[in-house]
């Protein structure tokens, strides 16, 4: 068998053309790929453009139309924000200012906040009443629904303490008689302790405890009274007018 030699000048240069061979492979696969992404990205830029254009063009439309104006609020109707009881109130608007704030004070601030510091003769004190309405007007303001959280913050921080501080000190001499206080301005009525005569005694007409005394709506009734009648409303269409 003859001998089989290799020219290692040979095996180079057929190494170098398989590099160049596989090489050339490659950089056709290359350029192909480059060539598929450079289309789809031509694919996604026009449509860019064309959503570009398209939004474009619905900014000038909105642009082009006039703004619509916001309708005005209609003002409510009495007692409105801050009622004033020093105001020139006829009858009618008396009563619904009152009817406005014990309602409130009634559900929302004696069983909640005010028991404590509460007497039933609060609706005597005028001073407490004008302080009282302005307490219901801001707890109204405060928890508005749209209203951010920090005006029921400071209604709970500053206004109530306010106003509690104010009760204490308006019914001071109100209530049972005590030590130092042998004749209240507005008294409550003591109990009738029972004994062996009188087991069973009836209660008091009402208590320290109550939202008001009994002679609360007559009492309502005579301050509205004072105020002038309400102006008489003309019918429409009445020939006499």
């Amino acid at each position: 068998m003859a001998d089989f030699k290799l020219d290692p000048m040979e095996m180079l240069l057929r190494l170098t053309g398989d590099l160049s061979g596989v090489r050339g492979r490659v950089q056709s696969l290359e350029d192909q790929d480059l060539a598929v992404a450079l289309e789809r990205l031509d694919e996604n830029v026009g449509s860019l453009r064309e959503t570009l254009a398209a939004v474009t063009v619905a900014i000038q439309q909105m642009q082009a139309e006039p703004e619509e104006e916001e309708p005005e609020k209609e003002v409510e109707n009495w007692p409105g924000t801050a009622p004033n009881w020093t105001d020139d109130l006829d009858q009618e608007q008396a009563r619904a200012l009152w009817d406005w704030l014990t309602e409130w004070c009634q559900n929302k601030l004696w069983p909640i906040f005010a028991q404590p510091v509460w007497k039933p003769c609060w609706y005597r004190h005028t001073k407490l009443r004008i302080e009282l309405t302005s307490l219901c007007a801001n707890w109204y303001w405060s928890y508005d629904k749209k209203a951010p959280p920090t005006r029921s913050a400071e209604w709970l921080a500053r206004w109530w303490p306010h106003v509690e501080r104010i009760l204490k000190e308006e019914l001071n001499d109100c209530g049972l008689p005590r030590d130092g206080l042998q004749r209240p301005k507005h008294p409550v009525p003591v109990p009738v302790q029972a004994t062996a005569d009188n087991p069973t005694p009836a209660p008091p007409a009402f208590t320290v405890n109550d939202f008001a005394d009994p002679a609360f709506f007559e009492w309502v009734e005579g301050n509205i009274s004072k105020r002038r009648p309400a102006e008489a409303k003309s019918g429409k269409g009445d020939p006499g007018n």
